[in-house]
C-alpha cells in the first residue's frame, strides 16, 4: 500500500472542511498550516472525532478551537522548560558528586568507567558506548579535546554528566548499586526507588518538551511513584496523566518559590484557555487546584 499523497495548503483546508471542521478564515488557516504542519495540528483535533478510527469531526469543531489547543500546548511546554532544566542540572550535579565520592576516590579516579561498580552491567556498557558517541559528536569541544589528549580519553564523572543526555543520566543512576543510589537520593530528600522512577519520568517529559511533542491529551509512561498516601488522599488522580507528572516536577524542585511560581503559572494558563480545554485530557480531577496547592504548602 502506497503512502498518502502530499496536499497543498489549499487542499489541506478543503480536506479539513470536508471532514467537518469549520474554517471561516482561509487566509489565516493557510498561514497557520504553513508554520505548524497539518499532522501536528491534527493531533489536537483527536478529541473531536466522531469515531477515533475515522476522520469525521463532531459538529461545531472549529479550526480556531484546534489551533487554540495547539497554542495552549506550546505555552505549557515553554512553561515547564526552565523548571525541568533546574531539576536536570541539580540531578547531574548530585549524581556526579555522590557516585564520585563513593567510587572514584582512589587513583585513577575512573570508577564510573568500571563495569564492576554497577549492578546492571549490561546497561552500564550501553551507557559508556553512548557516551563515546556523544564525545565523538562533540569532538571539537575544548573539554573533550583536553581530556582525550591528557587523560587517555577519559573524563571525570562531573564532566561526563554534562555531555550525556538526561535519558542516559537516568539510566546511569538506575544501573548503580543501591548503596550508591541511596547516597544520591538522600541528598535529594527522597528514596532511591522514587528517584529512579522520577528521573525516568522527567527525562521522558523533557524530551517531549524539547521536541515539541503534544502534552495535552497524551498518555504518560512510566506512571510516576507518588506514594500510597497521595493516591489514597486523591483517588481520582490518574498516575499516567500530565497532572501526575506535574506533581513530580514540583516534588523535585528544591525551592518553595519555584514550586509556587510553577503552580501559579499553570493555573493562570488554564484560566487563559479554559473555554477550549477539557481538563480530563490533562488528568485534572475536580479538586486539581487543591491537589497542586497542597504540594506547595
Amino acid at each position: 500500500m502506497g503512502l498518502k499523497p502530499p496536499l497543498s495548503y489549499v487542499d489541506q483546508i478543503e480536506r479539513l472542511k470536508k471532514n467537518g471542521v469549520e474554517i471561516p478564515d482561509h487566509e489565516t488557516a493557510m498561514s497557520i498550516l504553513s508554520e505548524a504542519n497539518y499532522y501536528r495540528l491534527s493531533g489536537y483535533a483527536l478529541q473531536f472525532r466522531i469515531d477515533p478510527q475515522k476522520s469525521r469531526y463532531q459538529s461545531g469543531t472549529s479550526f480556531d478551537k484546534i489551533h487554540s489547543l495547539y497554542l495552549f500546548d506550546t505555552e505549557l511546554r515553554n512553561l515547564l522548560k526552565p523548571y525541568l532544566e533546574k531539576i536536570e542540572i541539580l540531578c547531574r550535579t548530585r549524581i556526579a558528586y555522590g557516585f564520585s565520592l563513593n567510587k572514584c576516590q582512589l587513583p585513577p579516579h575512573d570508577g564510573h568507567y568500571e563495569n564492576r561498580n554497577f549492578f546492571n552491567k549490561a546497561s552500564h556498557k550501553k551507557i559508556i558506548k553512548s557516551l563515546e558517541r556523544e564525545e565523538n559528536y562533540n569532538k571539537d569541544s575544548l573539554i573533550v579535546k583536553h581530556h582525550r589528549e591528557k587523560y587517555e580519553n577519559k573524563m571525570p564523572l562531573w564532566v561526563c554528566v554534562e555531555i550525556m543526555s538526561f535519558s542516559n543520566l537516568s539510566k546511569l543512576y538506575h544501573a548503580m548499586y543501591i548503596s550508591d543510589k541511596e547516597t544520591i537520593a538522600t541528598s535529594l530528600s527522597t528514596r532511591h526507588d522514587i528517584l529512579s522512577n522520577h528521573l525516568h519520568c522527567l527525562s521522558n517529559l523533557r524530551n517531549k518538551c524539547a521536541h515539541g511533542a503534544r502534552l495535552y491529551n497524551s498518555v504518560y509512561n512510566p506512571p510516576p511513584k507518588l506514594g500510597i498516601a497521595t493516591l489514597k488522599k486523591y483517588p481520582d488522580l490518574k498516575s499516567d496523566s500530565f497532572l501526575a507528572y506535574l506533581i513530580v516536577i514540583i516534588r523535585r524542585l528544591t525551592q518553595n518559590e519555584d514550586k509556587k511560581a510553577l503552580v501559579d503559572s499553570f493555573l493562570n494558563l488554564i484560566d487563559k484557555y479554559h473555554i477550549y480545554l477539557d481538563l480530563d485530557f490533562l488528568g485534572c480531577p475536580v479538586d486539581y487546584e487543591m491537589i497542586l496547592l497542597g504540594e506547595v504548602n
